[in-house]
């Protein structure tokens, strides 16, 4: 397509290349995105966020952190300014990949750098915690978020229930089910299955009764296998 395109005197530009390095990404063939990444470089076309971003999530996606890492310093070197997805991008990848501390760095730096953080960021920190077993952390960030004047989602309340339930903390994870609901977010069959198997796992027959019939009367048929 690059070579029709300069036999017929068209100079590709940036958004030509994006949409092909994306196409690359999306195949899974992050490796020639990157060299077509290279080539456009050499020819003087400026990469911009958005394609920065897709390389960026590509290597995090196909297991290659340390690229994306790299490729995440360079942007910024080179005075293209990571926007809130490049972050959501690089943390996930971090997260995912048990890099929970350099996760942790780099929000410290967008929060003494003023960068507005809205709840995805902090939902992929809290469930990143979770993941890494530190449930107090997360529950802690958490409940800070009313101070940092961020409203947790539908996704915030089910990861953090999740961890409590994963620490053994049920009347937290209760009381935090009943908050959800009071939100206006209404739990889904992830939810109840949650709290109905910690409640089992715990003995507690009686509150894993009542939300099995709590889960049926919102149409939910009954707790995964």
């Amino acid at each position: 397509m690059l070579d029709l395109m300069v036999i017929k005197g068209c100079d590709p530009d940036i958004v030509t290349y994006s949409i092909l390095i994306n196409g690359y990404c999306k195949a899974k063939r992050v490796d020639e995105g990157m060299r077509l990444f290279r080539k456009m470089s050499i020819i003087g076309v400026v990469a911009d966020t958005v394609t920065y971003n897709t390389l960026i999530q590509g290597f995090c996606q196909s297991g290659q952190l340390d690229v994306a890492k790299e490729l995440f310093q360079e942007m910024v070197s080179e005075g293209v300014h990571p926007n809130i997805k490049t972050y959501g991008i690089l943390l996930d990848g971090l997260c995912d990949n048990g890099e929970l501390e350099e996760a942790l760095e780099i929000l410290d730096k967008m929060h003494k750098t003023k960068t507005e953080l809205d709840i995805g960021i902090y939902n992929i920190i809290i469930h990143g915690m979770c993941n890494a077993s530190k449930i107090d952390d997360a529950w802690d960030l958490f409940r800070s978020l009313t101070i940092k004047r961020v409203k947790p989602d539908f996704k915030t309340y089910n990861i953090m229930i999740g961890g409590l339930c994963k620490k053994g903390s049920l009347s937290e994870a209760d009381a935090l089910f009943r908050k959800m609901k009071e939100d206006g977010y209404e739990p889904d069959d992830r939810t109840y299955n949650t709290l109905i198997r910690a409640h089992l796992r715990g003995c507690d027959l009686a509150t894993s009764a009542k939300f099995i019939e709590e889960m049926k009367s919102c149409g939910y048929r009954s707790i995964d296998p």
